[in-house]
This record gives structure tokens, sequence and C-alpha cells, in this order.
């Protein structure tokens, strides 16, 4: 009998385990915003800097994974779901992370002034762009059951439910980041234009955090609904 490599049986009974295994790290990578933006709200940027380096590290381990499942995915096995599917849905995955990184390195080169008016309504919505990761994590952490079942309506039902969840939570975020936009224009006095723009750099960047979970979850989706 002809050797299968690991990964071509794991994707050829779950193409969901592996990208699982990748959510995981991204999940891991964007629980660090809390102590992040925690650091940044009290203004310790020698704090800033250490988590940042951390958020750079677990966002190239989930690298690391992503491009393995990449270069194991079958082209010709059949899968019960569409490569191309599969693909996508990483790549949401993936920029999570990508963006992720990117307000922690905006926030390591640029010591700018947090008003105190912002400093709660900042922790609440860095809050709940994790919550809307993590309630990704959740959905595609039961998305095994749904091939395993070879699509049972419970298990489908189920999933859709927990996709659900993820754009209730992506659009609480949104809610709470046009009340941090309009604070930040009512206080843009006490701050300089630079740090005006900075801030609401730092603002659309965390929010494209939830936006690529969502989009992540409606992959999902759609993954579900074809069949």
């Amino acid at each position: 009998m002809a050797y299968i490599p690991p990964l071509v049986k794991l994707f050829g009974k779950s193409p969901f385990k592996p990208l699982h295994e990748h959510i995981l790290k991204v999940n891991e990578c964007v629980n660090q915003l809390k102590p992040l933006i925690e650091a940044f709200v009290d203004q310790d940027f020698k704090k800033v800097n250490e988590i940042a380096e951390r958020i750079s590290k677990l966002e190239h381990e989930a690298d690391i994974i992503k491009n393995n499942i990449r270069e194991h995915l079958p082209k010709t096995l059949f899968m019960p779901v569409d490569r191309c599917d599969i693909l996508m849905f990483l790549k949401e995955q993936d920029t999570i992370a990508d963006r992720a990184e990117d307000l922690a390195r905006m926030l390591e080169v640029r010591e700018t002034k947090l008003p105190v008016e912002l400093k709660e309504d900042v922790l609440k919505f860095t809050n709940k762009v994790i919550e809307t990761v993590n309630a990704l994590e959740v959905a595609a952490g039961e998305l095994s059951e749904v091939i395993e079942s070879s699509f049972g309506k419970h298990e489908i039902s189920k999933v859709l439910k927990l996709i659900h969840n993820i754009d209730k939570k992506e659009w609480e975020a949104d809610k709470l980041v046009l009340k941090l936009l309009r604070k930040l224009f009512e206080v843009e006095n006490k701050l300089d234009p630079i740090s005006v723009l900075h801030l609401e750099r730092l603002i659309h960047t965390m929010d494209s955090v939830a936006d690529h979970a969502e989009n992540a979850g409606d992959r999902l989706r759609t993954m579900v609904a074809r069949r």
C-alpha cells in the first residue's frame, strides 16, 4: 500500500483540524491585545514594546502553520469542502493576526498620548474585538464535528448559530468604534494633529481585526451552506 503523508490523511478526513490549530495560534496572538492596550492606556511604553514583540512572535508562528497548510493541502484528493474555500478561510484567519501585529507595531513606533476621556472606551472596544475573534475560534472548533457527521443538520445548525454570534460581536464592535471616534474628535483640540491621526488609525486597525474575524466566519458559512 502506498504511503500517505499524515497531513494528507488528516485533510482527507477533516480539513478543519489543521485550520483550527491555526486559529488557536491566531487567537493567542489577538488575546495579547488586552495587555498591550492596557499598557498603552497606562502609557507604559516599555511594556508596550515587550508585548508588541510577543505579538510579532505569535504572528510568525501562525504564518508557519499557514504555510504548512498551504504546502500540504491536497490538489487532487477528494475533500468534503472546496479547496478554494479552505484557502480563503485560511487567508482571512491569517489576516486577523496580521492586523493585530500591525496595531502592536503602530503603538511601538510612536508614543502617542491617550486622552483620559478615551481610556474606558478604548478598553471596552479592545475587549469586544477579542470577543469577536474568540467567537470565531469556538465556531472553527466545531467544524470537525460537521465533517465527521457528514454534514448532519444538527451539527450544521449549531455551527451556523456560532457564526451568527461572530456577526453579533463584530456589529457590537462597530458600534463602539463609532462612539470612540466621536469622542476622539470631541477632544481633538487637546492633541496635536499627528496624534489625532495616529489614534484614528489605531482605532481603525483594531476594528479591522474584528472585521476579518467576521469575514472568516462568512467563509465558514459558505463551506457549510454549499452542502
